[in-house]
């Protein structure tokens, strides 16, 4: 291996030598030189596949189109590092804390931020494919257009977080708690939101066909013309959720809360396990298209809340 920019005459393999120490002494709860800490360091194009960097220190340093493959980075502190278009599949940050940091593009294909505080990072066109983030705390980190197609959120902490034209095909957020996050014109069909806390999040414009949203809170969130197909929303809070011009054709929402939830211009065609109740306590207009097929507003003993066919 190269030496870094920093390292003076050491070399990298030296200082991950003597890191591998620092972990087995850590290991056996006794203290020991040697962590590696690599201030400033340039590493661009480095192969460190497999590398063994738990509980590494790394501040300011670049790893542009490093290759990182299953490396291990438990536990380690990441700051203002840039990992742009690095090869990160497999690569484990379980329990790291990350800040400011950029993988804009990188491939993190399998990888684990399992229970990873993460903060103002840049997460950009990275695929995290199947990627496990259980646990984990994100807040105001960018996932624009990323693709997340069937990666793990459960029980994730998110907090003003964007994920604007992410791919969010099969994702899981089961149980996790949001706030104000973004997902304008995101792709997420059949992605699970069971259990979780959606306030005041943006799902404006996204594709969420067949998502799933049983007994979840999206509170003030808005959700104007999404596309909600067969979309289920069984015991879900959508109390104030704004849902104009939304496709929730053939959803679901048996015991829905919908006080004061906007279903101007929303189309409810088809739409199953509505009540005469939810739906006058929801606002419809003459744009709405109630679940009979008829145009609205709803009407007490109308009977549109029945879907066609039934």
């Amino acid at each position: 291996m190269e030496t870094t920019d920093t390292a003076g005459a050491i070399s990298l393999r030296e200082i991950l030598r003597a890191h591998a120490r620092w972990i087995e002494m850590q290991s056996r709860g006794q203290s020991s030189d040697g962590r590696c800490i690599l201030d400033g360091a340039t590493l661009n194009g480095m192969n460190l596949t497999d590398a063994d960097l738990r509980g590494a220190i790394l501040r300011g340093a670049t790893f542009l189109d490093a290759e990182l493959t299953a490396a291990k980075l438990g536990q380690a502190v990441i700051d203002a590092a840039d990992f742009q278009r690095a090869l990160l599949g497999a690569a484990d940050f379980s329990e790291a804390r990350i800040t400011e940091s950029n993988f804009d593009g990188s491939w993190m294909a399998g990888g684990i931020l399992a229970d990873a505080e993460v903060r103002h990072s840049s997460f950009a066109k990275a695929n995290l494919r199947e990627a496990r983030l259980q646990g984990a705390k994100f807040e105001s980190c960018k996932f624009t257009a990323a693709t997340l197609i069937a990666s793990s959120f459960h029980h994730a902490r998110i907090q003003l977080c964007d994920f604007a034209d992410a791919n969010l095909s099969d994702a899981q957020f089961v149980r996790a708690r949001m706030e104000q996050a973004r997902f304008y014109a995101a792709q997420g069909p059949d992605a699970n939101f069971s259990n979780s806390q959606l306030k005041n999040c943006d799902f404006s414009r996204a594709d969420l066909a067949r998502a799933r949203f049983p007994q979840a809170d999206l509170t003030a969130s808005q959700m104007d013309r999404t596309r909600l197909q067969e979309a289920d929303f069984r015991g879900t809070q959508l109390s104030g959720v704004a849902l104009c011009r939304a496709d929730l054709s053939a959803a679901r929402f048996q015991g829905a809360e919908l006080m004061a939830t906007d279903l101007r211009g929303a189309d409810l065609t088809r739409a199953r396990e509505l009540t005469a109740k939810q739906l006058m306590q929801a606002r419809t207009d003459e744009s709405t298209i109630l679940p009979n097929g008829s145009r609205g507003p709803f009407l007490r003993h109308s009977g549109a809340e029945r879907p066609q066919n039934s």
